[in-house]
């Protein structure tokens, strides 16, 4: 191959790794705006959610107490969802026995935090891969009792529900605890439910 053809080969693949590496870069680029704009519309979409259960809440509300002021009913904050917080865990207990400290957190129509007034019930759950759900533990509080959970601390405020578990009935190769909650508001009479999985460590922490 002539000097003349090999360079303007050379320069052709030269061009080609130029052009793939700026297409690799724009696709990143592309990859990384995508992933922004599906987590603000997550964001967006779960803001939209809130807002109706809000919306949900105030109209049963006013269907039972017609008459009153509808301006100000509506721009009384409700509950329109409760969370339970990834920070839930396991601890021993006196005299042997375990405690998954559930905290459940409430927010508003506009996301905002909010106290809770009603009753909550919390089950905690072993979930083989093949076989039924085995129930560990549940609690069912009034809403005074509700009312006397709330804690507040370094990492904010919530309501800290306790549930006795059985972790004898869980194999041994577990790694979570699956635990649904459901909060019936007394002022809405609506419901709100919330699931989190807590992890179940190797030996409760003291």
């Amino acid at each position: 191959m002539s000097m003349p053809r090999l360079c303007t080969v050379s320069s052709l693949g030269l061009v080609i790794v130029v052009l793939a590496s700026g297409c690799d870069s724009r696709s990143r680029k592309a990859s990384a705006r995508l992933r922004v704009e599906v987590h603000q519309l997550k964001e967006e979409l779960e803001l939209s959610r809130h807002q109706v259960s809000e919306l949900e809440a105030k109209v049963a509300e006013a269907a039972v107490e017609s008459g009153g002021n509808s301006v100000a009913l509506l721009n009384v904050p409700r509950v329109a969802a409760i969370e339970l917080s990834r920070l839930s865990s396991v601890r021993a207990a006196s005299e042997g026995s375990t405690t998954l400290d559930l905290h459940v957190t409430a927010v508003d129509g506009r996301g905002r935090p909010i106290q809770l007034t009603g009753r909550l019930k919390a089950v905690a759950r072993f979930m083989p891969v093949d076989k039924e759900s085995i129930e560990l533990g549940r609690v069912s509080l009034s809403p005074a009792e509700v009312r006397d959970a709330w804690r507040a601390g370094v990492l904010g405020a919530s309501y800290q529900v306790e549930i006795p578990l059985q972790l004898s009935l869980i194999s041994e190769d577990s790694s979570g605890i699956h635990v649904s909650a459901r909060f019936t508001d007394a002022l809405t009479g609506v419901d709100h439910d919330a699931t989190v999985e807590v992890r179940v460590p190797s030996q409760p922490e003291e």
